[in-house]
This record gives C-alpha cells, structure tokens and sequence, in this order.
C-alpha cells in the first residue's frame, strides 16, 4: 500500500524536482517506510512506500524492468501474484524481488495494457513505458484504490491523492459546482468529477493511456460484470461454490510479510472474514470500537462473542465526541472531498487501533451491496406492484432520504409552506423505477432544496445529477430488479465507502483490504439467480448459510447490525456544536452563495447529524481547500498524526 505520482509534459520541458519530491511527500501518510523518485527530463514517477510485500530493498519503488525501459510506480496489492510470477517465469522472465510490483512490470511485457484482466487484487499503477514513449494508468475494478489526474496542453499528473496535485502552485483550486450538486443529491460526486473542476478521478475498471509524442490521452473500460444465471445448479452447490471462493479469498488476502489483522464490528461481513481469516492467520488479532455512551448500538458483545469462538485476541478502543469534534478536520484534509457519513470518524478510530499492532487489517466492506443486506434493495425488488403505483409512505421515506430529514428540521423552524409544498409534489405522482430508487436513497435536486442559495443554482445552468446516477442502470445487462440494485449500490454506493476505508486507514498508514470484493466472488454471483440469492427473501441469506458453520448462532441470526454507527448524542456535545457554529457562521461561509445565511444560521440549532452533515462537510472543505484559512490548514495539520517536518 503507498502513495503514488506520475507526472508526464507534452513539451519535453525538464520538472523541477524538488517540487516532485513535494508533491509526492503530501502523500507521506500513505507510505512512510520509503520514499522513491524516477526523473527523466519530462517524466516523473514518484512514490512513498508502506511496505507489506518483500520488505527488503528489493521491493522499492520505482521499480523497472531489466533493460530499464519500463518503470512502474503501484498502489495495492496483487493477491495472486504468486501464481502469475510462477506462470512469468515458465514464459522465461527474471525476477529479482519477491514483490508483487514486479509481476505488473512482467505481466505488462507479456500482455500490454491487457495485463489488467490477470490481475485479481486493489490496485491503481502509473507505468512509463520508454519504448512506446507511453504512460500508462489503471484502477482496480471496483475503485478499492483510488487515482486521480490533472490534464492540461502541457502536461497530465496522476496521483493517489488530490493533495499532490494541487501542491503544484500552477493549478488553480477551483470548486466543481456540478460536483457539489451531486454530494448534496447523492452523498458524492458522480461519474469522473471530482470537488475540483480541473480534477478528475480514474473510474474503477479503467485504464488511461497517454501518448507523449501524438499527446493523444485514451480512457478505456477494461471489465464489465455481466449476468449469466445457471438455472440448473442446486442450492447447495451454490453455497458450496460460494463457500469455496470466500474461503479462497480471504487466503489470500492474508499474503503479507507485515502483521495482519482484521476490523471486527460484530456484524455478519466483518465476523465471516473473521472466522475465514482465523483459519489460515494463527494469533490473528480483531480490532473493534465502543460507544460507551450508547448502548443500544453497542455491537462489542457481538465482536466479543465472534473472537472467542474463532480463537482471535479481542481489542477494541472507544473514541469520544470530543475525539471527534477535534479530528473532523483533520479527517477532511485526508479525505480530499467532503465525507459521505460520519462513519469516516469511526473508521478511522479503529484503524488508530489496528495500527498499533498490525500493518494490514482485513474488512467486511462489500457485503451488503453484494449479498443483498439493504432494506432498499428489497423495497425497490419485491414491493414493485404496490409500491410504484400508490403513495410511498412517507414516515418510512422519512427514515432514509437525508434532505428530507434538512426539511423536517425547516418545518419546526418555520419554514412550514416549503416543507408541504415540496412533500406535496414527493408524493402526487406515479413513479418509475428509477424514480423510486432516487427516493430511497438521494436528497433533493439542487433546484428544490430550500438550504441551497440562488446564485448557486444559477451556476449550474440547468445542470441534474440523475443522468449519472442511474446510468448504472442503463448499463446492467439484466431484467432482474434485484440484480439492477445490488449493481447500482456497487458502483455508486460502495466507492464512497471504500474512500472513507481507504483514507481513514491510510491515515495512520494501515492497509485496509476487502477480501469480500474478490472479482471472482462478484461474478460468480453474477450467474446465481436472485431466488437463490435471497431464498425465502431472506436478506444476505446466501453469506448467512454460510457463516451458520462459522460462527455462533446469537451473530449469524442477527438483523440488527450497525456499521460501526457514531452515536447521535456525540451532536449534542458542546464540543461539535461549537465546531458546527464556527465552520457555518464564519464569514467566509455567510458569504459565499452556496447556502442561504438564514439556511445555515438554522442549522446551528438543529441537533440532527443527517441535517448538519452534508453542508458541514462542504463549508470545512471550502475553509480547508479553497479558502486555504491559515486557521483550519492549521487545526487540520495538526490533528491525528502530524505532517509537519516530516522529510522523505
């Protein structure tokens, strides 16, 4: 797991080092076990290490080929690594470290850009290929790894994190309005933006290659999944097959000559890599986090009961609000964007723990969107007839739609016509599919929300982010409702939790890895007809077989789970009341046409985080990366784990 940067000018004009070297250590975060640089004139790679795989000198980065005419910089790692080096050298390449980089460099040479369909793992890579005078980039299927780039006519710059990039003095921070709109709709920035106009991200399962002498720049989609359901396979031999890949897995996300643990939540997802994890890691250690002030979602009985059972050493940390209100902005400088939920806050606080013992820590990201564990994707699958042609109930929509939680909290300050008039409109029509789903799940369009300002409406020209959301939709190759959803929550939902994993964790240089993302895993299920896949329409019923032979029966029976939830109460503390005052009633804030003032002055007395949270992230993302105020540059420095000094 590391940092990397790749930087290419089209005009052969030689890159000042030093501000590589800068660049490249924002990152230091992501890899401070060794920094490395590969300048040629025009062509910069750089790299920070977290090493996990050969911990020698031999896996430094950036590594090359034997002629020196390739050169890589990686991101992840490459879990079946051993068996494609084991191919390579059939083939009669020679390697020189145990590393899992160095199976890219030769799987590049054998395959060309195709190398990626061998790749079974999370990675994002920058590749210099000297030969062709061509970069070449590309990101992991599911978007495990981030990769981010900068384009211009002069040059194009690649890097894990936005931060690189814009530590070059000569790219203009400008905000992404259209971006905007979509975290506010939908929780993050849609299709290939990102919060900076100038900044786009490298979608998952694609691949960019960069021409320096035409300067011709491709986009390429690599992997689609699609659906092919085996009819005639029986139940058990489902659960079989299926069994055989988790376990296959989790084996070998397990590779690594660091310490490795796993997160624990006391969930089915986390328990199941557990108890997996347990078979092939022996002392393995389970990480978990405790509200003590919120016992209702105390889930450690749960993570207790699991560590035992599977013969794991159980640790678990327990954060305060006053923990939060002073890590939230430090937490946003490491994001790069405004967080999705306040779960960033909780993952972060149990990788602070895991750090402490390990250097790899295995999760449970993924299974619900995969295994069907979400009340919406039910709602949406197996309510259709009754649901898209009459009134949704409202008390229930107002559980799941954040923006309408903003406009409950408006109804008792007053704002009672708004409420009415807009709820009014919710529920007046039929709707389609597409419609409902967007009514589960998203807030307002930027046009009906009564918190955004007029000017920033205006900014938009006409702009809706409901194209991108559901063109996942129109890409699934399925008449299979159920199938449709479990696809939209994979591409739209999970990536903005796999960023909060990713960043929180590599905030105190954790390696977070997701073994229920294997592909294999995902396209297997692909042929498995959604009436096996909730049998009974019974959520995740498929994981929940299984893990009735791994786990005790109080975990593998249970409904109730939370995903490590940060308690309401920590938003009545004065510490985050007083943090939520001065982000939303600054100045700069008051002033800068994206809310209405009377909006945010509202807000400051709702005691709601569903209300608070979106236009609190953004306004901190402002101060922090835009507004660039000495003050919360300060605050987010300065928190966690300081940059400040640190040389590579």
């Amino acid at each position: 797991m590391c940092g990397i940067l790749g930087i290419l000018n089209f005009n052969n004009e030689n890159l000042n080092k030093d501000l590589v070297i800068r660049m490249r250590d924002t990152m230091y975060h992501r890899g401070p076990d060794g920094a490395g640089i590969f300048l040629n004139g025009s062509i910069a790679l750089g790299h920070r290490r977290l090493a996990i795989i050969d911990l020698s000198e031999t896996g430094h980065q950036p590594m090359s080929n034997e002629d020196k005419t390739v050169f890589i910089v990686f991101n992840g790692e490459i879990y079946n690594y051993i068996e494609l080096r084991e191919e390579l050298k059939k083939k009669g390449h020679k390697f020189h470290s145990t590393s899992d980089t160095e199976v890219i460099i030769h799987q590049y040479e054998e395959d060309g850009e195709q190398c990626v369909n061998k790749f079974n793992g999370m990675f994002s890579f920058v590749l210099w290929d000297s030969r062709r005078k061509k970069l070449f980039a590309a990101r992991d299927r599911f978007g495990i790894k981030p990769l981010y780039y900068y384009i211009d006519d002069k040059k194009i710059i690649f890097a894990s994190e936005i931060k690189a990039i814009i530590e070059d003095p000569n790219i203009k921070r400008i905000p992404d309005y259209q971006a905007i709109s979509d975290y506010l709709f939908a929780s993050r920035a849609l299709g290939n933006k990102t919060m900076f106009q100038n900044i786009k991200e490298v979608e998952p399962a694609h691949m960019i290659s960069v021409n320096k002498i035409t300067r011709q720049v491709q986009v390429k989609r690599y992997w689609t999944l699609s659906h092919d359901y085996n009819y005639s396979r029986k139940l058990e031999n489902t659960k079989e097959e299926l069994l055989g890949l988790l376990d296959d897995a989790v084996k070998i996300h397990c590779r690594s000559d660091a310490p490795l643990g796993c997160h624990l939540s006391g969930g089915l997802d986390t328990s199941t890599v557990v108890a997996l994890t347990a078979r092939h890691r022996n002392n393995l250690k389970a990480f978990s986090i405790k509200f003590s002030d919120e016992p209702h979602i105390d889930e450690t009985p749960y993570a207790k009961a699991v560590a035992k059972y599977v013969g794991a050493e159980y640790l678990e940390n327990s954060p305060s609000a006053k923990d939060m209100a002073r890590l939230l902005p430090y937490l946003m400088w490491q994001m790069d964007i405004p967080m999705s939920t306040d779960g960033g806050f909780s993952y972060y606080t149990v990788s602070q723990l895991a750090h402490k013992y390990v250097k790899v820590s295995l999760t449970g990201h993924g299974g619900d969107e995969i295994f069907a564990g979400y009340p919406a994707q039910f709602i949406a699958s197996y309510n259709t007839a009754e649901m898209f042609n009459r009134r949704v109930d409202p008390d229930r929509l107002l559980k799941r739609s954040p923006n309408i939680n903003r406009l409950k909290g408006l109804y008792s300050k007053g704002y009672r016509s708004i409420y009415r008039s807009i709820i009014n409109r919710l529920f007046e029509t039929k709707e389609t599919f597409e419609d409902l789903w967007i009514k589960l799940h998203c807030g307002y369009l930027t046009e009906n929300d009564p918190f955004v300002h007029k000017d920033f409406i205006r900014a938009l020209k006409g702009y809706s982010s409901v194209d991108d959301y559901i063109k996942p939709f129109k890409e699934i190759e399925t008449d299979k409702i159920l199938d449709k959803c479990l696809y939209h929550d994979l591409r739209i939902y999970l990536p903005g939790l796999l960023h909060l994993e990713d960043r929180a964790s590599m905030a105190v240089s954790l390696e977070s890895r997701v073994p229920l993302l294997d592909y294999r895993i995902i396209e297997f299920l692909a042929t498995v007809p959604p009436e096996q896949k909730v049998n009974g329409l019974k959520p995740k019923f498929l994981i929940r077989e299984i893990a009735s032979s791994l786990l005790p029966e109080e975990v593998w029976r249970r409904k109730d789970k939370f995903p490590f939830p940060v308690p309401g109460k920590f938003w009545l503390t004065d510490e985050i009341k007083r943090l939520t005052t001065d982000i939303l009633l600054s100045s700069d804030s008051l002033k800068r046409g994206i809310f209405k003032p009377q909006a945010l002055k509202a807000l400051c007395t709702f005691n709601d985080v569903t209300a608070i949270w979106p236009i609190l992230n953004i306004e901190l993302w402002f101060k922090i990366f835009i507004d660039r105020d000495p003050n919360w540059l300060n605050m987010a420095n300065l928190q966690g784990d300081s940059l400040k000094g640190r040389k590579g």
